[in-house]
C-alpha cells in the first residue's frame, strides 16, 4: 500500500492483479489530519469519475510484411521435337510424373533409318575414292623422283619434268580433296545417326505433364511444342509487397504462405531472391519466395498471400482496446495516479487479441482507465467502479496467480 499526501488529504492505492486476466483496482480512500465531514465527503464522491481499469502491459510481436502474389512451378518447360516426323507413340500423358531423361514421344523412325544408312554408304564410297586417290599420289610422288633424277643427268628435257611436276600437283590436290570429303561425309553420317536419335524425344528435366499438346498419328515440324513439364517440389511463389517495406526484406527470411484451398492451414517458405529495383508503375518491389511442397498439395497457379517475418520484438508495449480513446483524430489514454487521470496522446502500432500497440504514450506497469472515456480530462478525480465477485472455474489449462503491487 503506498500513501501520498495530496492538498491536504492522504490518497491510499491499492492494486491487485489476478492472472488470467489482467484485472487491476484501485481503491483511493481520502484521509486528513482532520476527520472530514460526511457532507464534505458525500461531495467530494459525487464529483468523482467512476471508471474501471487495466494494468499496461508488454507481449512477444513477431513484425510480419504481407505480400500477395501466384505460385508457380520451380522450373517450366516445353518439350520439343529436333526432328521433323509423325507421331508413332505418345508414352505420357496429363498429371504424369517423369524423370530426367525418360522417353515422351516416339516419332515414325524408317525415314531417319533410311538416311543413315545412305550417309554411312556416301562415307563408305569417299573412303574407297580417298584409297585410290591415295594410290595415285604415291605413283606420282614415285614418276616425279625419277624424272627429277633423269632431268639432273641431263637425259630429259626441262618440259617433260614441268609435265611431271603438273600431273603431280594435280593428283595431291585431288587426294586432299578425298580427304576433305571424309570429313563431309562423317559430318553427315554424325546428323543423320543424331536425326534418328531424335525420333525419340526426352524429358529434359524430372518434373510432372502441366500440359500434352500432340497425338498419334499427327505430323510435326521442327521445334513444335509437345508438352510442357513443371517441377512441383519445390515451388516458387513470385509476388510484390509495398516499396516502404523494401528495408526490411532479407533473404531467407522466414514467410508463411496461405493459399485458399488450404485456408485453415500455413506453408512455410524462404526469400529466395529480391528484386534489385522497385517497379515504377506499382510502386512495388517484386519477390520471390522458395515453398517446399513435398505432398503436392500446393499448385502451380495458386493465388496466395504470405506473411514475411522480418523481426521479433520482445518487448513490445500493449494497452488494452477499450483504453485507446480517439477524437477529432487524435487517440489518446488515460493514466490513472493518484486518484486522478493524466492524458497521454498515443502513436499505436499492430492489434491483438482486444489489446493494442502502443509504440509512444505510455510505458509497462502504468494502470489506464478502460470506462467513461468520453467524460475523462486532464486532472479529472477519479474512483474505481464497485468490485463484483466472479465465479472462477478452475481447469487444468488454467494457471491463476495473485501478484500484489505496492502492499
Amino acid at each position: 500500500m503506498k500513501s501520498r499526501l495530496l492538498n491536504g488529504s492522504c490518497w491510499s492505492i491499492h492494486t491487485t492483479v489476478l492472472g488470467c486476466g489482467i484485472a487491476t483496482v484501485l481503491l483511493i480512500s481520502g484521509c486528513s489530519r482532520e476527520k472530514p465531514t460526511e457532507a464534505a465527503t458525500q461531495d467530494s464522491a459525487s464529483q468523482a469519475i467512476v471508471i474501471s481499469t487495466k494494468l499496461v502491459t508488454t507481449r512477444e510481436v513477431k513484425r510480419m510484411v504481407e505480400m500477395v502474389g501466384t505460385l508457380g512451378g520451380w522450373e517450366e518447360v516445353t518439350v520439343s521435337n529436333e526432328a521433323p516426323g509423325i507421331i508413332q507413340q505418345v508414352l505420357v500423358d496429363l498429371g504424369d510424373k517423369v524423370k530426367k531423361g525418360q522417353r515422351l514421344v516416339l516419332l515414325d523412325p524408317r525415314e531417319a533409318t533410311l538416311a543413315l544408312a545412305q550417309a554411312e554408304a556416301n562415307l563408305q564410297a569417299a573412303k574407297k575414292a580417298l584409297t585410290q586417290a591415295q594410290a595415285e599420289w604415291r605413283d606420282a610422288d614415285i614418276n616425279l623422283k625419277r624424272i627429277k633424277e633423269l632431268h639432273g643427268e641431263g637425259i630429259i628435257a626441262t618440259s617433260q619434268l614441268d609435265v611431271a611436276q603438273t600431273r603431280f600437283d594435280a593428283i595431291e590436290a585431288q587426294a586432299h580433296a578425298r580427304e576433305a570429303d571424309i570429313d563431309r561425309h562423317r559430318a553427315m553420317v554424325d546428323f543423320a545417326r543424331k536425326r534418328l536419335g531424335d525420333t525419340e524425344v526426352l524429358a529434359p528435366i524430372a518434373g510432372e505433364v502441366r500440359q500434352r499438346l500432340v497425338s498419334i498419328g499427327e505430323a510435326v515440324k521442327e521445334k513444335t511444342p509437345l508438352f510442357q513439364l513443371v517441377i512441383t517440389d519445390p515451388l516458387k511463389f513470385q509476388g510484390t509487397v509495398p516499396e516502404r517495406f523494401a528495408p526490411d526484406i532479407k533473404m531467407e527470411q522466414p514467410v508463411d504462405v496461405q493459399v485458399e484451398a488450404f485456408a485453415d492451414r500455413l506453408f512455410p517458405g524462404r526469400v529466395l531472391r529480391v528484386s534489385p529495383a522497385v517497379d515504377a508503375q506499382t510502386r512495388s518491389l517484386s519477390l520471390e519466395i522458395k515453398v517446399p511442397n513435398a505432398q503436392g498439395l500446393l499448385k502451380p497457379g495458386f493465388f496466395a498471400k504470405g506473411q514475411i517475418l522480418t523481426n521479433v520484438d520482445p518487448h513490445a508495449v500493449f494497452a488494452p482496446e477499450e483504453a485507446v480513446y480517439t477524437f477529432v483524430g487524435i487517440t489518446k489514454a488515460f493514466v490513472v495516479q493518484n486518484g486522478t487521470v493524466q492524458e497521454r496522446q498515443l502513436k499505436t502500432g499492430s492489434r491483438m487479441e482486444g489489446w493494442v500497440e502502443i509504440t509512444e504514450g505510455l510505458q509497462a506497469g502504468e494502470v489506464v482507465a478502460t470506462s467513461n472515456l468520453p467524460q475523462l480530462y486532464q486532472g479529472a478525480k477519479v474512483t474505481l467502479e464497485p468490485i463484483r465477485k466472479t465465479h472462477l472455474r478452475y481447469s487444468a489449462s488454467m494457471s491463476c496467480r495473485v501478484i500484489r503491487i505496492g502492499s
